[in-house]
């Protein structure tokens, strides 16, 4: 239920790393990546059999590149860094980025033992978000394919003046309005981040926890990366307020932003 749901939620306090279970995380990557994945692809990949569609899908393919990118990455600095064996990399670099990726939250090695730059990595993981039409939360990749279009798409722009380059996305053309939509949805985003990161600077946590929390709570990850306050701890020691600011900022994160964000306009409240 925890997998399917992206929830995070585990019986023990060390999560499925209670278990020292090779089966049982390759069972949970399996199903948390599939529960990242659109629901209508899997459905036309598994039931009407267009495995095409779902490797075609310009959502899917970030995402997996992400997956597959982030995975190598983390491998390399936990041998290198952390003198893990091949085998012993994988598996825990896979589950640690799938489960943050897909903002389920569950973990099998202590995260906050590993190199800083892994840090940067599973933060990248957490703020991406899996793909539409999921269980996860998080920005979400097919914004991730619109935004990185729309960056290619200006750059053209200034050594073509006069091109007409519309946005593309799955052979769907995304119109003037759903791009304005999409940088304001990441700039409200981000500037909710910094917003509680400053917060939380300010009431005694450190940088690197502050920012890993407020990106684990707007994205509904779970777990947070640092030193005071790693995967394996508890956030109870955050100050009363934080907790507050915390609880909002998820809440906001869940419903996609806007819907919170508008009640607080002045239009809202005059028209209704």
């Amino acid at each position: 239920m925890s997998l399917t749901a992206t929830g995070g939620f585990a019986p023990y306090n060390d999560s499925t790393g209670h278990f020292h279970s090779a089966a049982i995380d390759y069972t949970s990557i399996v199903f948390m990546f599939l529960s990242g994945t659109n629901f209508t692809l899997l459905y036309l990949a598994f039931f009407k059999r267009k495995i095409r569609n779902l490797f075609s899908n310009s959502e899917f393919k970030l995402y997996l590149f992400v997956v597959a990118c982030a995975t190598l990455g983390i491998m390399y600095f936990l041998m290198t860094c952390n003198d893990y064996s091949l085998t012993r990399a994988f598996r825990s670099s896979l589950f640690q980025v799938v489960s943050f990726i897909t903002t389920t939250g569950l973990f099998n090695d202590d995260a906050g033992k590993w190199h800083h730059i892994t840090w940067v990595i599973l933060s990248i993981c957490m703020f991406i978000g899996a793909c539409a039409g999921s269980t996860s939360g998080g920005f979400k990749s097919v914004r991730g394919v619109m935004l990185l279009k729309i960056v290619r798409n200006e750059l053209r722009r200034i050594l073509h003046p006069k091109a007409v380059l519309p946005v593309r996305v799955n052979g769907n053309i995304v119109n003037t309005s759903g791009q304005v939509t999409l940088l304001v949805f990441f700039a409200l985003y981000m500037a909710l981040c910094i917003f509680a990161y400053f917060c939380l600077i300010c009431m005694g946590v450190d940088s690197t926890n502050s920012i890993t929390i407020a990106l684990s709570c707007a994205s509904n990850v779970g777990p947070t990366l640092g030193l005071e306050i790693g995967p394996t701890v508890s956030w109870n020691i955050l100050p009363a307020v934080g907790k507050w600011i915390c609880s909002i900022l998820m809440l906001m994160g869940r419903l996609e932003i806007f819907t919170v964000v508008v009640i607080f306009t002045r239009d809202f409240w005059k028209d209704n």
